[in-house]
């Protein structure tokens, strides 16, 4: 089955440190994918203004840039979507998953379990807040799979543990969406000293830092549901991805609000 493709500009965000490279208007994108049938899926949520973890921020976005407007500009009903597909689980692609608290999660297990084995102040790349009142809707996929004629997640790691790409079948070829693939901020934040997340945690980052009990809500949901365990998969290298040969749209990348519908 053939799938139209809709890019959903979600706004930009910027991020200024002191001591590192600034994160500065960074575009942000999830994904609308239509079949033939009229039958929609969304891939990612975007993000929160309320919720940038860092000093300094900033963020642009108009009222039609929230996820469900866009959708709804485009003629279609957000409230119809029954399958939400998130390539990974960082703040910024999570922020709008209750806009569609009727719909079904598909989640790579191992992006879940990988929320147990973080690094020092990894967890501020994650907002639990987003998401923990939907664990029962979501479904913990295991390496690559097909979620529908057409659809395809593809396990790929490095960005997150459980990072994973759509593939999406289009009259004109296979198309990628590729998340973040391509990004590693494990430089940038070594970047920043211990004294100085020290002082981020007890000052103007505690917000940013899970409560306790988070670590083992997640640990017994994923106990619960016979998925506990190590991460599992072995991360596919951007560079290896490139020679696929097949068409690769990020959720970064400025150039997705030229490419109008992809069919």
């Amino acid at each position: 089955m053939y799938h139209r493709i809709y890019p959903l500009f979600n706004g930009c965000f910027s991020i200024f440190f002191k001591s590192v490279p600034a994160m500065e208007n960074i575009h942000c994108f999830a994904f609308l994918v239509v079949d033939e049938d009229g039958e929609m899926l969304l891939v990612d949520t975007g993000f929160s203004p309320a919720y940038i973890p860092g000093l300094n921020t900033g963020f642009t976005r108009n009222p039609e840039h929230e996820i469900p407007a866009a959708i709804d500009k485009l003629g279609f009903d957000p409230l119809a979507i029954k399958q939400v597909v998130m390539t990974h689980l960082h703040w910024d692609h999570t922020a709008g998953m209750n806009d569609f608290a009727r719909a079904r999660f598909f989640i790579q297990a191992d992006d879940f379990r990988g929320l147990l084995h973080l690094n020092p102040n990894e967890e501020t790349y994650y907002n639990p807040n987003h998401w923990f009142n939907l664990l029962p809707q979501m479904e913990l996929v295991e390496g690559d799979y097909e979620l529908k004629p057409g659809i395809k997640l593809i396990y790929n790691g490095g960005h997150t543990r459980g990072h994973q790409l759509v593939e999406v079948q289009t009259r004109s070829g296979p198309v990628v969406l590729a998340g973040d693939s391509p990004f590693n901020y494990d430089l940038l934040w070594e970047m920043i000293s211990p004294e100085g997340w020290r002082l981020f945690r007890e000052g103007p980052g505690q917000r940013f830092y899970w409560s306790d009990n988070v670590l083992s809500d997640i640990q017994n949901h994923l106990e619960q549901q016979g998925r506990l365990g190590p991460v599992k998969g072995q991360a596919i290298p951007w560079k290896d991805m490139k020679k696929w040969g097949t068409r690769l749209i990020t959720s970064h990348d400025p150039r997705n609000l030229k490419l109008g519908c992809i069919e």
